[in-house]
């Protein structure tokens, strides 16, 4: 089963579209968590325990284990393997030239078993077709972000380089079938001109909670099936992991 199909199933089992980010900085760790790889990985299971029922998907931040050395990375393959076969995207953000990016996809896809990857395309084309290569996997490339600083460079030309990277992803998914978009929960307003460009691609959207996204203007842009919609620190480091995840269940209802 590809990541589409896994995802497709999930939405029928859960109808929703939430995707929860396991960005687990260890110094946000709760008391009695200790604050090394071990600590996230307890942590880790126990927020996996009180979320699976309720969650589309989850994404997995590579910098929140990369940060504590090979400790930190064999707690990320533990991670993805409690997950089991709920979809799974490895938020890495690679992207280089070719035989770089192949070492990128052979890790993320072969060693660590992740179901899709977000890349970034200012490499060009073919950084980024060595990823869709693999039939079977999913790959969301950065096309509009949620930070201040995505007007340097993102909205720039005209047409304006999103679009552009847009463009380009709806070209390669007539090729491959297996090419998304990340675009921020902040950018809601742009959800539904850049689905109008790449209207097969599936959309990744972080920066709901913490970042401050509206997920009633999210969810109203397009079709809520052609999103999924991370939600991060407002799930996993709250009072009440379990009830979060419920509510925001609720609040990205398919129904």
């Amino acid at each position: 089963m590809n990541f589409l199909e896994k995802v497709k199933k999930r939405m029928e089992i859960v109808s929703n579209v939430l995707t929860i980010g396991l960005d687990t900085d260890y110094g946000k760790l709760p008391p009695h968590f200790p604050k090394n790889a071990e600590g996230v990985y307890e942590f880790n299971r126990e927020i996996i325990e009180k979320t699976k029922k309720f969650a589309c998907a989850y994404k997995i931040n590579s910098a929140f284990y990369e940060q504590l050395g090979p400790d930190g990375m064999k707690v990320m393959i533990k991670t993805r393997d409690l997950i089991g076969d709920l979809p799974v995207i490895y938020d890495a953000k690679r992207s280089d030239i070719d035989s770089t990016s192949k070492a990128y996809a052979r890790a993320a896809f072969e060693f660590f078993g992740f179901d899709a990857i977000t890349i970034l395309p200012y490499m060009g084309s073919d950084s980024i077709e060595v990823f869709l290569s693999y039939a079977d996997k999913y790959t969301f490339v950065l096309c509009l972000s949620s930070n201040r600083g995505a007007t340097d460079f993102e909205y720039h030309g005209t047409p304006p380089l999103y679009l552009r990277v847009a463009q380009i992803v709806n070209e390669k998914n007539k090729k491959y079938g297996n090419c998304g978009l990340v675009v921020g929960a902040t950018v809601a307003e742009k959800i539904r001109e850049i689905h109008e460009v790449a209207n097969e691609s599936l959309i990744l959207v972080p920066g709901i909670g913490s970042q401050g996204g509206d997920i009633e203007k999210v969810m109203n842009s397009v079709d809520g099936r052609n999103l999924l919609v991370n939600v991060s620190r407002s799930i996993i480091f709250s009072a009440d992991p379990e009830k979060s995840s419920y509510e925001y269940s609720k609040l990205l209802s398919l129904r």
